[in-house]
């Protein structure tokens, strides 16, 4: 699969999966209600080819965009159910206290949404400085800037977390600010890690 990466926007080409499929249909639904959004943890690993199964898609979005809720509520509705609200004030209940609400297709449980709101500095860097990703020249996602993701990922700490960053750093490795993930892995406490990077 061939990579582009320039000015903070990557395009390639691949079939698309089942979780990409959800995931597309979800994000315009995002832009639809006019909600900023950045995409974060797992799925953007799978995204570029790594080879695991996720239930969940992270996704972080704008607290300033509250507002707009109620119209990606009523746009939910119409095919999607959350799996921990039942109704519109429970979501706001939610999201009002930095909990995550969960949505998936009508009829099942996975894959599903994780949406919840940006609530400290590094939530909203990467909202700001999303990477734009474009595939098959058709679909168009915002996803956490590498030089965060790779560290969080790191921060996170799990086998497959720590697989996941090894992942990323392998293919960008060429692309990326190097001294932006060494800032971003000293604020998140993780320097000592970046030896699972490799070479």
């Amino acid at each position: 699969m061939k990579i582009v990466f320039k000015d903070n926007t990557i395009r390639f080409s691949r079939m698309l999966s089942i979780v990409d499929k959800f995931t597309f249909d979800f994000v315009a639904l995002l832009e639809k209600a006019g909600i900023k959004y950045v995409i974060v943890s797992g799925y953007a690993a799978l995204l570029f080819g790594r080879a695991r199964i996720t239930e969940d898609i992270d996704i972080l979005f704008d607290r300033t965009d509250m507002d707009k809720i109620t119209k990606l509520y009523e746009l939910v509705l119409e095919d999607y159910w959350f799996l921990n609200a039942h109704s519109l004030k429970t979501v706001m209940a939610l999201l009002n206290e930095n909990s995550s609400i969960r949505i998936a297709k009508k009829g099942t449980i996975s894959p599903n949404i994780e949406l919840k709101p940006a609530k400290n500095e590094l939530d909203n860097y990467s909202l700001i400085n999303a990477t734009s990703v474009i595939i098959n020249r058709k679909y168009k996602i915002e996803i956490s800037p590498l030089e965060l993701q790779i560290p969080y990922k790191l921060y996170l700490g799990a086998k497959k977390d720590i697989e996941d960053a090894r992942f990323l750093y392998d293919i960008f490795k060429e692309k990326i600010d190097k001294n932006k993930l060494l800032h971003f892995c000293r604020k998140l406490g993780v320097a000592d890690k970046v030896r699972y990077l490799g070479d």
